[in-house]
């Protein structure tokens, strides 16, 4: 089968792991039935373009107790008191792009605002893979997405969950993170095996559950140049020089 170098590509290849697969929010195309079924059976989705990056294009619709929904989009929420009406508005956008429909996890917050992770992962000498970096992407308040070029704040993930998680066990917990990405970037490169470094993007729940929610193959440095310790940014640019040299 071949896997395409796109969200819906990615996933599908992943989900043949079985270490893998319960790592997983569920992912489907989008569709009537499959934003239907799924908002029934998790009360909260996202609609995510399958190629795009920057969390550009993103909508999250949710199912509120009165039966109607709610659709936001950047800054913007709408109220709708029917599916049919919820859909009509969702399909403008969808009927011209390919998006898919995943499963919305209860990220953990910050000061009230959700963040996830990135996981840079990079071959070295021996073509291996190391993981040269780990982020923080704290939403900025009001929006759904964390990503840094929509306006997320890089932050060191041992600051962010240092409310949730104490003492040792806060290093364990970062250690295992490590372990997944590099697990699964070992994993995808034998379908993906030209791309030197994979960002690995992961949602924590409030039940403290790793979810990878995509694998970026040409992830973006600059969110490392962002925050005030350049180590990691140093780290990742001596990596990337290195996979230049003949």
């Amino acid at each position: 089968m071949v896997y395409a170098n796109t969200k819906w590509g990615k996933y599908c290849y992943l989900k043949t792991g079985a270490r893998w697969k319960p790592y997983l929010p569920q992912t489907q195309r989008v569709s009537r039935a499959a934003v239907s079924s799924m908002l029934r059976r998790w009360g909260a989705v996202y609609l995510k373009p399958n190629n795009g990056t920057g969390g550009y294009g993103i909508m999250k619709v949710i199912r509120t107790g009165n039966g109607h929904y709610t659709l936001r989009s950047g800054y913007a929420t709408r109220t709708f008191r029917s599916f049919d009406s919820l859909y009509s508005a969702v399909s403008r956008h969808t009927a011209r792009r390919n998006y898919l429909v995943q499963k919305a996890i209860p990220l953990l917050h910050y000061k009230k605002r959700p963040f996830d992770l990135r996981i840079m992962v990079q071959r070295n000498r021996q073509r291996g893979w190391d993981v040269t970096g780990m982020v923080g992407r704290l939403a900025r308040p009001r929006k759904i997405v964390t990503n840094y070029h929509n306006g997320g704040t890089p932050m060191p993930v041992d600051k962010l969950i240092s409310p949730h998680i104490q003492g040792k066990r806060r290093a364990g917990f970062i250690q295992e993170l490590k372990t997944l990405g590099r697990g699964v970037s070992e994993y995808m490169s034998a379908k993906y095996p030209h791309f030197p470094a994979l960002g690995v993007d992961v949602a924590i729940d409030t039940k403290l559950k790793p979810w990878i929610l995509e694998i970026n193959t040409r992830p973006d440095k600059s969110i490392f140049n962002a925050l005030k310790n350049k180590t990691m940014y140093r780290r990742i640019l001596s990596y990337a020089r290195m996979q230049k040299k003949p």
